[in-house]
Order: C-alpha cells, then structure tokens, then sequence
C-alpha cells in the first residue's frame, strides 16, 4: 500500500529528543518537509506557513505548554494527525480530549511513535 507523501513539523525543546526525532524520521521516504520546533511560538509560525500533515508534540515547553496547540488546531478546526510525546501521561485524556491522534509517553514510546510515523 502507497503512503502518500506528507510534511513533519516536530516541536520538541530537548535537542537530543528533538534530534532523535529528525534523524530517525528523515528515514521515511514519505515524509517531504521536517521542521524542528523548539517552542511554541515557533511552533505557531510554522503551521502558519507550512502545510504539516503531522506533528510530534512536546508538552512542557519554555514559552507554555503544547496542549495550547491542540487547542488552536480544535479552535480552528484544522486536521493535522498529532502524537504527543510527553513524560507527562496524566495529561494523556486531556491531549485526547483536545483531538490528539495518539499519545506516546516519553520514557519508553520512542520506537512506537517512529513506527506510527512509518504506517500512516
């Protein structure tokens, strides 16, 4: 089955975490952009001017807190499939509540929220 190709916008403020993020997803061919966001007003540029598919969403940011993305996304009724990837699991029901695709938690997720990236 094809995947079509999509663009990744990773906001994550821990640059190992976000590294690990790039370098293992610019193995998947289907991805065409990936953009590393380190903070959520750069996180708010971005979408503004990019067409992501998908973003990989950091909770607990220096400038607030991701969940304020998953609410602009609801507020403005733009789909986008979001995997938070957070050490903060008790907010999982909330990120879901606020439309995230899935959430992934950091301490032991990595390789599933890569293989979710992979199929669809």
């Amino acid at each position: 089955m094809e995947i079509d190709p999509y663009n990744l916008l990773v906001i994550e403020d821990n640059a190992y975490i976000g590294e690990k993020i790039v370098s293992a997803t610019k193995e998947i061919k289907q991805i065409e952009k990936i953009k590393l966001s380190k903070t959520l007003k750069e996180a708010f540029d971005f979408l503004n001017k990019i067409n992501f598919e998908k973003v990989t969403l950091d909770l607990s940011l220096p400038d607030g807190n991701g969940i304020e993305i998953l609410k602009w996304l609801k507020e403005k009724n733009i789909q986008k499939q979001v995997y938070v990837f957070s050490t903060n699991t008790e907010l999982r029901n909330i990120c879901l509540k606020y439309g995230a695709t899935a959430f992934f938690d950091k301490s032991n997720g990595f390789d599933d929220l890569i293989s979710k990236l992979k199929s669809n």
